[in-house]
């Protein structure tokens, strides 16, 4: 399924069976949650997910914000009309084959036009990025090996 730059997307269930791990954030049969679609070049898309909990990401984001003076983890944003936490850690690998279909408004696909928010989240996810493939951070689910699967390496 294509998905649309910025946009707003579901994962199938099939992405969670092809590469399980117990520290996937639950999919919840394609309901929840919904994910934040960046393009790369290569035919992999970073998905960010979105989560409600806006109070228990802004006091971790605070926690960072003191002990490292910023927090790349983690973003609070205006996205679908409310706040909402995007969770840059849990960031997934995917192609538009694992995309079920766009999260939509009245038939519409729903995209993040602000592009303050999507400078910020690009930015944060690529530094989050780049620590992962230095090795100087581990994150919960191999992201990495799952990338190399989907290209096929």
């Amino acid at each position: 399924m294509k998905v649309s730059l910025h946009g707003l997307c579901v994962i199938d269930d099939q992405y969670f069976l092809d590469y399980p791990s117990v520290r996937h954030m639950s999919n919840k049969h394609e309901g929840r949650p919904y994910y934040l679609a960046v393009h790369e070049k290569d035919g992999i898309i970073w998905v960010v997910p979105l989560s409600s909990r806006v109070d228990k990401y802004g006091a971790k984001i605070k926690v960072d914000e003191r002990k490292y003076g910023e927090c790349i983890f983690y973003i609070i944003a205006k996205i679908k009309g409310r706040e909402s936490a995007l969770l840059i850690g849990n960031a997934i690998p995917v192609t538009e084959a694992y995309i079920k279909k766009p999260f939509t408004v009245a038939g519409i696909p729903y995209i993040v036009e602000n592009k303050q928010i999507v400078k910020e989240i690009k930015s944060k996810l690529s530094r989050y990025l780049a620590l992962v493939r230095k090795g100087k951070m581990k994150p919960a689910v191999d992201i990495l090996a799952i990338e190399k699967k989907l290209l096929g390496k």
